[in-house]
Parts: C-alpha cells; sequence; structure tokens
C-alpha cells in the first residue's frame, strides 16, 4: 500500500469513527433504588439488552437515592435532568396523581397495551409530566404487614403501624394508627416499640435489616409493588424513529421477561423470612376476600378523587375485581 493509500484510508476509518460516535445516543439514566441487589436486577437487565442490542444507544445510570431523592426523581425526569427514571409510581404523584394508581393495575400489561390502558397511561404521563410511560418491568410483588405480636383479625384497631401516603387509607380502613416515618427508621421504631408494624413489599426486609426485629407476615398480600420506564419526552424525540421503536420493543421483552425473576426472587425472598423465624399469619377466606376488597377500594376511591377526570377510565382499563 503506498502512502496516498495508506492516508486515504486512514482518513475514511477516522471518518467511520467519528459518524458511529456521533451516531451513539448516551441516556442519562435514573432509579428510585439502590443499584444492588434483587430490586436493580430488571433494570440491569434492560440496561444490557439496550446494549446487546446495538441500536446505538449506551445508558448509564447517573442517579440513585445517594445523589437524588427517590421523591425528586420524577422532576428530575420531567425536567430533562436525567432521560430515563426507574421509578414505582408511589414517588411522583405530585406530578402525576394518576400514578398511585399503578400498584392497583391487575390486568396483564399485554392486555392492557391492546385494550387502550397503556395508551391512557402513556397520554396522562405526556400531559402531566412530558414524559413518555413506555412500560413496567417490575410487576406484581405484593405488599405485606409485618408485626412484632400476632393479630388475631384484620381490625387493627390500636396499633401503631409505620405508614406512608401509598398505604395510608388503607390502614386507616383497618383502624390502624399511621405512624409516618422513613423507611430507615422502622428498625429503631419497632425495637423501641414506638410501632407495631409496617407494610413493605414480600421483598426486600433483609436489606433494611428487619429480619431480626419482625415476627409475623400478615396473609394475603395486597397490591402491586411496580417499577414503570419513564422517559424525558424531548430525549425520546431525539432518538431516531429505529431506536425508539427498538427501545419499546426491549422493554416489552423484559417486562415478558420478569416473571421468571418474580418466581425465582419471591421463593429466596419466603426462605429467608422462614429462616428468621418470621411466621404468616392467615385469616379465614372471607376475612382475606374483606381485607383485599377494602385495600382495594380505599385506594381506589384516593385516586378517583385525586383525578376525577381520568380515574374512572383508568380503573376500567387496568382493573379487574377480584
Amino acid at each position: 500500500m503506498n502512502r496516498r493509500t495508506l492516508m486515504t484510508a486512514t482518513a475514511a476509518a477516522l471518518a467511520l469513527t467519528a459518524a458511529t460516535a456521533q451516531a451513539q445516543t448516551t441516556l442519562r439514566v435514573g432509579s428510585f433504588l439502590s443499584p444492588i441487589g434483587v430490586w436493580h436486577g430488571p433494570l440491569q437487565h434492560l440496561m444490557d439488552e439496550v446494549h446487546a442490542a446495538d441500536i446505538g444507544i449506551r445508558m448509564e445510570l447517573v442517579a440513585d437515592p445517594s445523589s437524588v431523592s427517590p421523591f425528586q426523581l420524577g422532576n428530575a425526569v420531567q425536567s430533562g435532568v436525567i432521560d430515563v427514571a426507574y421509578i414505582s409510581g408511589a414517588f411522583y404523584t405530585n406530578l402525576v396523581p394518576e400514578s398511585d394508581a399503578h400498584k392497583l393495575f391487575n390486568i396483564p400489561t399485554a392486555e392492557m397495551r391492546e385494550n387502550g390502558g397503556m395508551a391512557l397511561i402513556d397520554q396522562i404521563h405526556r400531559e402531566r409530566m412530558n414524559s413518555r410511560f413506555l412500560g413496567k418491568v417490575v410487576d406484581g410483588i405484593t405488599y405485606h404487614i409485618y408485626t412484632s405480636d400476632p393479630v388475631e383479625s384484620i381490625d387493627l384497631s390500636g396499633l401503631r403501624i409505620r405508614s406512608t401516603p401509598l398505604y395510608r387509607p388503607f390502614l386507616t380502613a383497618l383502624g390502624a394508627d399511621n405512624v409516618q416515618m422513613a423507611g430507615g427508621e422502622v428498625y429503631s421504631a419497632l425495637e423501641g416499640g414506638v410501632i407495631d408494624g409496617y407494610p413493605w413489599p414480600l421483598w426486600g426486609i433483609s436489606d433494611l435489616g428487619l429480619l431480626d426485629v419482625t415476627r409475623y407476615r400478615i396473609e394475603p398480600g395486597f397490591y402491586n409493588s411496580e417499577i414503570g420506564i419513564v422517559f424525558n419526552e424531548r430525549s425520546w424525540d431525539r432518538l431516531t424513529p429505529e431506536q425508539q421503536d427498538a427501545f419499546e420493543r426491549i422493554v416489552i421483552e423484559v417486562e415478558e421477561w420478569f416473571p421468571s425473576y418474580l418466581e425465582r426472587v419471591n421463593a429466596e425472598q419466603i426462605a429467608l423470612q422462614d429462616e428468621a423465624g418470621i411466621e404468616a399469619i392467615t385469616f379465614s377466606e372471607e376475612m382475606n376476600a374483606e381485607m383485599l376488597r377494602i385495600a382495594d377500594e380505599s385506594a381506589w376511591a384516593e385516586v378517583i378523587r385525586n383525578s376525577p377526570e381520568y380515574g374512572p377510565r383508568l380503573r376500567e382499563l387496568t382493573y379487574r375485581a377480584p
């Protein structure tokens, strides 16, 4: 190869490299959870699948609770400080009141894509926070009420239960005294007798160190602990149509992958609780049904009160009464 040919080839290679670099889009990702453990698994799987697809998108985790409050993550994606949020609906009800209903969805996501439910959720997000709602990559992890002492019925009158807005209507309907506090304060509050119990998803009480101060788990579980993918609309519009299609397809693939992950992690978490000596409390079939009815109806009443415009239609498309 002569000098001129070599220079021409080198210039072409540099031009190709520059074009490839320009075509690469880096998305700034924020998570409302620490990037460790089982809760991070679905986000990591999504990122791995996007990178493996070679669609010119790189996802970089730039925000987690160590840098951005989970309750500010919605604002961060709305403003474009981050491009993509991995977040539960309970953490941005200040922007999208209807996101409080995400814990109540019990129609499969695939069916919601067919019946218009997912399109309505996306429409609400575009109107309320200039963002796209692409899907629920975590879904179906039940919440439970955990206690220090056994309870004999769903009447929790006189019990002081740690609460947040997510649980308050339900706990109030059961007669419990709501005690607002951060999750990190639950251990000392239980140990010191300040509270008698707390609601939490089936996953993660070991991460908070609560196994040794928790004695009972009330069955059945209620609500769905869910996590969605919320994408800033301006950032979304900067993707090419091919990238948008590929990203949406990958989100759906992660939704379809998640049930196998859910089954495995559920078994692991129950085993951890069993090993710690946490006992399951179960009531009669009638009392169980009543508890779940109270949980759902109290929460839907709150959603519809806060969103008379969309609440009833959202319930119709996303929820089927047991």
